[in-house]
């Protein structure tokens, strides 16, 4: 146990530091070091804080601004002065930074010399309570109480008792690819956790978790008696494959660690502020640490076989689909649009735009589509499909009801919803109209001159001579028939010997085609690999006469051979690309474009 002189001599250090605080700060610091400060380190959104930075060793030349989102830094200026080091005077250079938020948050702003620690900000709203109250002399109110709760069930306080997470997913088990809403919850204790270095992430690779990077919903709670800041994020995950997971998510902070001994800790308490803060300063590290929540089960079931319709392209949930257009009138060669709206709540990543296959009399081109959420969680919205079509036919043309299929696991079955047909009348463009009349008028004068003709005796007679033996002889038959046989001859040569012209798809396919090029365009893996899986089902179901569902790898390879393995890695990548963010390379694209356009055109049969 220490004695009482040596408690006085720590309590002369103290008052001292209140006369000298960086001779103080910097009195076991080693003199060729370099490092900064943020005053004051809790701030309201609006306001600005500062940050000092200190050199011992040399002016800071090469000094860039760091770069941290939702903070602006300004450059204040440079000066230089004098820190106190072991009872002698040493140079120092400074640099002051204002620092500006631009949104609510615990920020951790990098070193800025290479030889200097993270330091850390937290940003209020401009609502809350005062942190720095006791500098005002004028009354504030009095904040409104923080919400008392007990530490939920089954969480454990971590990072010193200064931090939890928790994962909170259904009971009940769910089907794969179905979007469930989960709630991602982090606590901590602000005087104990600086910054959150990053936002929490699932642990495993079976499941895929919606962003994460907006800013969460926070409150202020007080758990086992100390406060805490709360952050909730609402979102949504989905199972790539069934069976029986064990879920966690990993959030990475950065925590202030007390070197103190006990016996310290409780002197300084017993001093106050500031002398506790000042004895303090030197004996608080920063550390970085990941917590984990404690593990959630969760059991994922196989969607249905039997009854799984040949349309059905993965959707789950409970769907509602309505549709317009921008105008029922129209002429041959002008667009129209095509809406078609699905809402509801469900994994609307799934909804694709295979109902407009079946458009007969109807140019078609790519689709755009939009998702607007209506919930946190992106778990409920509406997503609107807009498809330019272009009238082939004059008349009364329909645009026929488009279906859509999914399964809703309320129902554990596959239901269909269909919109309703729309007549849209087509009249012919003005340039058919003026020539028809020009022909008309063209076929009147024709007559009426051959009426005159017939009623007319000719001045002189005209020779009984038939045209062909007017001709030169080079044009007459009987000499043309030597150089037409000659001709035929060498066109047979040429037809046995040049090579087979490329198989002709249909306009299903090459509609289809036209979709690939788009998606491989933009980059988009999920919509390609779909697309392609989609369509190469069902042809091979048209032609060898079997259930979609019924297609397996044996099947597969029974029927076209070696082919058939790049049709079941053109599957399996369907799978990647859409729960695993698989991305394929421009190159991949094109040879899979290759794959798609052989098949569609019954290049194996």
């Amino acid at each position: 146990m220490r004695s009482r002189p040596q408690h006085w001599s720590q309590l002369i250090v103290a008052a001292l530091g209140l006369l000298a605080p960086m001779a103080v700060a910097n009195a076991m610091a080693d003199p060729a070091q370099a490092y900064e400060i943020v005053e004051p380190s809790h701030i309201k959104l609006g306001e600005s804080a500062t940050i000092r930075v200190t050199s011992l060793d040399g002016y800071l030349e090469n000094f860039q601004l760091p770069t941290v989102p939702g903070l602006k830094f300004e450059m204040m200026g440079r000066f230089q002065g004098l820190e106190f080091v072991g009872g002698r005077a040493i140079p120092a250079w400074y640099i002051q930074i204002r620092v500006t938020p631009q949104s609510v948050g615990v920020f951790s702003i990098p070193g800025l010399t290479p030889k200097s620690p993270t330091v850390g900000l937290e940003v209020l709203t401009r609502d809350a309570p005062d942190p720095y109250a006791w500098h005002s002399q004028k009354p504030t109110p009095t904040p409104a109480p923080m919400s008392k709760a007990p530490l939920p069930k089954g969480i454990q306080l971590k990072a010193g008792d200064g931090a939890f997470a928790q994962l909170v997913i259904p009971t009940r088990p769910v089907y794969v690819g179905e979007s469930v809403p989960v709630d991602v919850e982090v606590g901590v204790r602000p005087e104990i956790v600086t910054s959150l270095n990053g936002a929490p992430a699932l642990t495993g690779g079976d499941f895929r978790l919606n962003d994460l990077s907006r800013q969460p919903l926070r409150r202020e709670q007080v758990i086992e008696g100390n406060p805490f800041l709360v952050m909730t994020w609402h979102t949504a995950l989905a199972a790539v494959k069934p069976g029986d997971f064990s879920l966690s998510v990993e959030t990475p902070l950065s925590v202030i660690v007390d070197t103190r001994s006990a016996e310290d800790r409780a002197l300084g308490a017993r001093m106050g502020w500031p002398f506790s803060q000042i004895m303090s300063r030197k004996a608080v590290t920063h550390k970085d640490i990941t917590i984990a929540s404690p593990t959630s089960k969760l059991k994922v079931l196989s969607l249905p076989t039997q009854g799984r319709p040949k349309d059905f392209s993965g959707a789950v949930g409970d769907f509602q689909v309505s549709s317009d257009t921008s105008t029922t009138r129209v002429v041959v060669g002008d667009p129209l649009t095509l809406q078609l709206r699905i809402s509801g709540v469900g994994n609307f990543d799934r909804v694709d735009s295979t109902m407009f296959d079946h458009l007969d009399h109807w140019k078609a081109y790519p689709p755009k589509s939009s998702f607007t959420p209506s919930d946190t969680a992106g778990t409920k919205g509406e997503k609107v499909f807009e498809q330019p079509l272009i009238a082939a036919l004059p008349g009364e043309q329909s645009i026929p009801a488009l279906e859509f299929t999914y399964f809703n696991p309320g129902t554990q079955r596959y239901e269909r919803v269909h919109t309703q047909p729309i007549t849209v009348t087509v009249s012919r463009s003005l340039a058919d109209s003026s020539l028809g009349a020009a022909l008309a008028v063209h076929d009147a004068h024709g007559a009426a001159a051959s009426r005159f003709a017939r009623g007319l005796r000719p001045d002189h007679p005209q020779p009984q001579t038939s045209v062909s033996e007017l001709r030169p002889l080079y044009f007459q038959p009987s000499f043309l028939t030597v150089p037409a046989t000659l001709v035929l001859i060498l066109a047979g040569s040429w037809l046995a010997v040049s090579p087979q012209p490329a198989r002709t798809i249909s306009k299903a396919a090459k509609r289809v085609l036209e979709q690939l090029e788009v998606a491989a365009r933009c980059g988009d893996a999920e919509s390609f690999f779909e697309v392609a899986r989609t369509e190469l089902l069902r042809t091979f179901a048209d032609r060898w006469q079997v259930p979609p569902d019924h297609i397996t790898s044996k099947e597969l390879k029974a029927r076209l051979g070696k082919a058939g393995e790049d049709i079941e890695r053109l599957v399996a990548l369907a799978d990647e690309a859409k729960y695993s963010d698989d991305k394929a390379a421009h190159s991949d694209f094109r040879r899979w474009i290759g794959v798609v356009r052989e098949h569609l055109a019954g290049g194996t049969e």
